[in-house]
């Protein structure tokens, strides 16, 4: 087994992100989604961005269904001007938009697409799994996180069906990555269980809301390592 790579989300401030790096994370998230608990403008992404050493992947969270092309495209450019490596589309952005994204990325900007994962029911199971399938030619990851209901994308610190994201791990030929609900006392399992190329958390390592705990994400990295060290 590959060691499951690290994504700690949700970062607002310099030195959260710093100490995240510092602590072993492979990439540092931020969240440009207006109207959301963790939302930053892409101007202290940029700062944030600046601040991290090489090699850890650098990730701007946003939503961009029901926007014009040209909106998107505009868009798209302000989020290169940060420095982000990585693009990961957190709304209900149709299959045909991400084609289109994929395409106006100037430079190699990898693009990741949540798939929302629901109670575990055979139909959700299914669905999301043809979900998954639908984007897979389009992207170069696949984020399973817990479907919200409601406004609120990511953060919840609500668990799915692991199951349905192991099945979609066997099935897929492009990373997943596993999200919601995940903390530094369930990560171990959720990693054995699912067998994600990364796992992704952000209100599992806060000492409240918008602010990381050193400990937790130190805690967090270390058992979500461990699964690889045992094998």
């Amino acid at each position: 087994m590959v060691r499951t790579r690290v994504k700690i989300c949700g970062n607002t401030r310099v030195e959260d992100a710093v100490m995240a790096a510092r602590a072993g994370a492979d990439a540092i998230g931020v969240i440009n989604v207006a109207n959301t608990t963790r939302y930053i403008s892409l101007e202290e992404a940029k700062l944030i961005f600046e601040s991290l050493p090489p090699f850890v992947s650098k990730v701007v969270v946003v939503t961009l269904d029901g926007m014009s092309v040209e909106a998107v495209a505009g868009r798209i450019e302000l989020i290169e001007a940060t420095g982000a490596d990585c693009i990961q589309l957190h709304g209900a952005e149709p299959v045909e938009l991400v084609a289109e994204i994929r395409k106006m990325v100037k430079k190699r900007m990898a693009i990741i697409k949540k798939v929302g994962v629901g109670s575990g029911s055979n139909s959700d199971k299914r669905e999301c799994l043809e979900h998954a399938i639908a984007y897979e030619n389009a992207v170069d990851a696949i984020l399973l996180d817990t479907a919200s209901g409601g406004s609120q994308i990511g953060g919840t610190g609500k668990k799915h069906d692991w199951r349905i994201s192991r099945a979609i791990v066997e099935q897929l030929n492009k990373p997943v990555i596993l999200a919601g609900g995940l903390n530094p006392d369930n990560v171990a399992d959720a990693v054995a269980m699912v067998k994600p190329y990364a796992v992704d958390v952000s209100s599992g390592v806060e000492r409240e809301l918008r602010i990381k705990d050193e400990d937790r994400v130190k805690r967090f990295i270390e058992a979500a390592n461990s699964v690889h060290a045992r094998l």
